[in-house]
């Protein structure tokens, strides 16, 4: 009977463990009225410039959309931010946006001229990615967070973003 106990007692010690670990469909709520912590600090750091050379701006597009924008004269990073009500509602968003870009890959100027397909993913980054050459953006989502990096338009530079927004959350 005690070993019984023993081994009930270490499972559910363990499973206990392994929702800390890998929370299932992680829902952030992060303070979007500043892009959610991501600062002009944060972008200069990917443009090589000071904090006091950038200018922020965050726009509220509806309910479950903003757009991050930090400005230097002709240099930009830009994204775009979509809170889903939960983990799984953004993984589905993620999935139709990746049909959507093999519909648009099948379609000119796109089609038979991307080397690697409609899009293609970034390991380890987010819970899951998308790079597509389709409009040269990267998105990630992590939870029901997902963010989507238009500009600067360099893969490197654009995971560099998302890395750096990821780790605000």
């Amino acid at each position: 009977m005690k070993k019984r106990v023993l081994i009930s007692s270490i499972g559910v010690m363990l499973w206990i463990t392994a929702l800390a670990i890998y929370p299932a469909g992680k829902v952030y709520k992060p303070d979007m009225n500043n892009c959610a912590g991501f600062t002009a600090a944060d972008a200069g750091k990917i443009l090589g410039l000071p904090a006091s050379a950038v200018t922020a701006k965050t726009e509220k597009i509806h309910a479950t959309l903003w757009m991050c924008t930090f400005s230097a004269g002709t240099r930009y990073v830009t994204f775009s931010v979509a809170l889903a009500k939960s983990a799984e509602e953004a993984a589905a968003d993620m999935e139709r946006y990746r049909e959507n870009l093999e519909l648009a890959a099948t379609t000119a100027p796109f089609k038979d001229s991307l080397p690697k397909g409609a899009w293609s993913e970034i390991s380890p980054l987010g819970e899951e990615n998308t790079w597509t050459d389709v409009n040269h953006t990267l998105s990630v989502r992590q939870g029901n967070v997902t963010i989507q990096v238009q500009m600067p338009q360099g893969k490197l530079e654009q995971i560099k973003v998302a890395e750096a927004f990821l780790k605000k959350l």
